[in-house]
């Protein structure tokens, strides 16, 4: 039962699970030589780190220009901006992941059920369905630290060397805590 004196879960913590990630991509872009920032690895030449960080900002730029406008037209993440200079410069894609965190960080307090419309294309019908600000964060993080595991084996790959968690989902991150103290308080 629902006490009205309790207020409704704000989206606080999908948001602070966002900015980490964000972050983290940032500060690798910080280190990162701009040469592997753009270059083409795989037997393809398709993968490249730049594509993944461009790819990364424009979901969170289709979520942040619904919700940050109030916007009553739906968010749909293939409507992206794809600004191809973000590929190109890793510290105008790293200012802007900046920005994008300082963005969300104003959305703290949000009700996690503040709904939201969301447009998807399925066999080229557009479908308008109903979704909420924390599930699409919750999507946002997931999507973002799924690009940054991608990142971490492309920049390895590049020699560069990147933290141990890096790109590796906070709730892997927990198992592997609770894994390690279970161990600990058997041995």
């Amino acid at each position: 039962m629902h006490n009205p004196e309790t207020r409704p879960a704000t989206v606080a913590g999908p948001v602070a699970e966002n900015d980490h990630a964000i972050r983290e991509l940032a500060d690798l872009l910080a280190v990162l030589p701009g040469k592997y920032y753009r270059q083409a690895f795989g037997a393809h030449r398709q993968h490249i780190i730049g594509k993944h960080v461009r790819h990364i900002i424009d979901h969170y730029l289709s979520f942040l220009g619904v919700v940050s406008l109030s916007s009553i037209a739906p968010l749909n993440y293939e409507n992206r901006q794809r600004e191809e200079d973000l590929e190109q410069d890793h510290h105008a894609a790293r200012k802007r992941l900046l920005a994008v965190a300082g963005s969300l960080e104003q959305l703290a307090r949000t009700p996690a059920s503040t709904r939201l419309p969301m447009a998807h294309l399925s066999d080229e019908e557009r479908v308008v369905m109903d979704t909420t600000v924390g599930r699409e964060l919750v999507f946002l993080a997931s999507h973002t630290i799924h690009h940054m595991a991608i990142i971490a084996m492309l920049a390895e790959q590049a020699g560069i060397s990147v933290p141990e968690d890096f790109g590796v989902h906070p709730s892997t991150l927990r198992h592997q805590r609770r894994q390690e103290t279970t161990m600990a308080r058997s041995a």
